[in-house]
């Protein structure tokens, strides 16, 4: 197997391993394990579980941005864009709750060790955040960074609800189609696109 294709095992395993069990769930020896490889392979790739995991968010934050990004471009106008990054945001199926659950379990680490996987986690919003006010920017929408997070802080906050089994999917999306109805009189260039 090509070193890539092994480092991208690897990585797989850690997020699996997020995924099932959080941060607590991921070790050196669990990763080999989980990975089928043995323990030098996986600290020749990651001295650190700060190392693994930094590296497994920066692979995650890649792949979620592209995702977002892909999706963001069909939509047409700011509601429609926010609207979408609502949805693409909601744990509906097993892969978004997976990775709904490993950005809870990185999100508290950022706040508790603020070192390698912290400073991951941490650029991965910046890079959401960035690229959504990008595109709301680009509509001209006014303070689009400000709507950006608060958005991000929505879809995280509507999320976690969903996960703890505090809203059905119906209630989750019922309450996000509330507030895009609330959030339409602030985009001036969204009136007038309807």
């Amino acid at each position: 197997m090509s070193e890539a294709g092994r480092r991208t095992e690897i990585m797989e395993a850690v997020e699996r391993l997020l995924a099932r069990g959080g941060v607590n769930a991921v070790t050196m020896r669990a990763v080999a394990t989980e990975a089928d490889v043995s323990l030098r392979l996986v600290q020749y790739y990651g001295s650190t579980k700060d190392e693994l995991l930094g590296a497994t968010l920066d692979r995650l934050a890649d792949k979620s941005i592209r995702r977002w990004q892909a999706r963001a471009d069909r939509q047409g106008p700011a509601l429609g864009v926010i609207g979408a990054f609502l949805d693409e945001a909601l744990p509906t199926d097993r892969a978004s709750r997976d990775l709904h659950r490993v950005g809870v379990s990185l999100e508290g680490l950022a706040i508790t060790h603020p070192d390698v996987a912290g400073r991951a986690y941490r650029t991965h919003l910046r890079g959401l955040a960035d690229h959504l006010a990008d595109v709301l920017d680009a509509q001209g929408v006014p303070a689009a960074r400000r709507l950006a997070c608060e958005v991000m802080a929505i879809a995280h906050g509507v999320g976690t609800l969903l996960m703890a089994d505090q809203l059905t999917e119906p209630e989750a999306r019922s309450l996000l189609a509330d507030y895009l109805d609330r959030l339409r009189p602030r985009l001036s260039t969204e009136d007038r696109a309807d």
